[in-house]
């Protein structure tokens, strides 16, 4: 367990929590999109993504059916869970949820990590799903790869695939599945794999002289400085719309060296031991599903108990954090965790624990 990735994920959640959050605080901010940086939080889940798959298959004899099985475990239920939460929500009538339209299609696409076009935007019923179909994308695409027995070669292919699916990307050719699979930001997944492969190629730094630390802090500095250009850019009304290659270059380039600071800083004994940030880590899966839901109820709680301005976008604010806290803390202790545990135990045919085990990483 890399203590800092654990708390570089919470902050990664608090970041994309902190954009959406911008739709409603839009009144009170100098633009309406002044919080859109927070987005970069998705381009460091990709590298963080990147980096744990290739890290943790690496040295171990691993078949692309039990690969593609232990991610199912770990990222469908509870994704099924909040989609069909969900539906059933839209399903009674009730709109709180930003749900215009429920359609059967819908739903099955959505259970099913399928892209598919809803009110003029790609995403299923639980908009940060979009994320998770990149995601499978991966996920399926590495699997293949596990049949290859090194490291280099599984980054070599890595590359070369998802390099020629962006090339290929670049032809005229017509249809949604084409469009959205070849966007370069999947290149963000092969990013995080050449850290891992960097990461493994360091082995255990050698102690006594501080070259990681001070490495880790300049690229910490260099990732801040790119992020911090995007927030002053947007302040003086500079378009922060990420797309295309942008994207990439500039949001996936500070994530890179997000990842790449914090894992420098770990090895050279500087590790963020903030307890409540760690917890957060374990359960920003579940904040990342729910907290779009708990920005619309807390505007719509807020909405009733306070008059437009500044003080109804705090109380939203407050609100919704607080409550996407300690519902992901309650869905990851009481929800997430048991089920992978029961699912993994199944598929295992391994007899129940005494306790469930730790975290899983994302």
């Amino acid at each position: 367990m890399i203590y800092n990735l654990q708390i570089l994920r919470a902050l990664a959640a608090y970041a994309v929590f902190l954009t959406h959050f911008g739709l409603y605080a839009g009144p009170i901010l100098p633009r309406p999109d002044a919080l859109a940086f927070g987005a970069a939080g998705v381009d460091v889940f990709f590298v963080l993504s990147g980096f744990i798959m290739f890290v943790s298959t690496a040295g171990r004899r691993e078949s692309p059916g039990g690969f593609l099985l232990r991610r199912a475990i770990r990222v469908v239920p509870l994704y099924w869970l909040v989609t069909l939460a969900l539906a059933l929500i839209a399903l009674a009538g009730l709109k709180p949820i930003g749900i215009v339209e429920l359609r059967l299609d819908y739903v099955v696409q959505s259970l099913l990590f399928l892209p598919f076009s809803r009110g003029g935007y790609v995403e299923p019923l639980n908009s940060v799903g979009w994320t998770l179909n990149y995601e499978m994308f991966f996920y399926a695409g590495f699997a293949g790869l596990l049949m290859l027995a090194g490291v280099r070669a599984r980054l070599i292919g890595l590359a070369a695939a998802f390099g020629a699916v962006v090339l290929l990307g670049l032809a005229p050719v017509p249809g949604l599945y084409w469009a959205y699979y070849t966007k370069p930001i999947v290149l963000e997944f092969v990013a995080g794999a050449a850290l891992g492969y960097a990461y493994l190629r360091l082995g255990t730094p050698t102690p006594g002289f501080p070259v990681r630390r001070t490495a880790g802090a300049a690229l910490g500095v260099a990732g801040a400085l790119i992020l911090g250009g995007q927030v002053v850019a947007g302040a003086l009304g500079a378009d922060l719309e990420m797309t295309g290659f942008l994207r990439p270059l500039i949001w996936g380039s500070a994530a890179v060296l997000a990842v790449g600071a914090l894992l420098l800083l770990e090895q050279g004994g500087i590790v963020l031991r903030a307890r409540w940030l760690f917890s957060q880590g374990n359960a920003s899966y579940a904040f990342y599903l729910i907290h779009n839901l708990m920005l619309h109820v807390s505007a719509k709680a807020a909405a009733i108990l306070v008059a437009p301005g500044p003080q109804r976008v705090a109380l939203i604010f407050v609100l919704a954090f607080s409550a996407s806290v300690l519902l992901a803390e309650w869905l990851f202790r009481c929800v997430e965790r048991p089920i992978g545990a029961a699912l993994r135990r199944v598929c295992d045919g391994s007899p129940r624990p005494a306790a469930l085990p730790g975290p899983v990483p994302l």
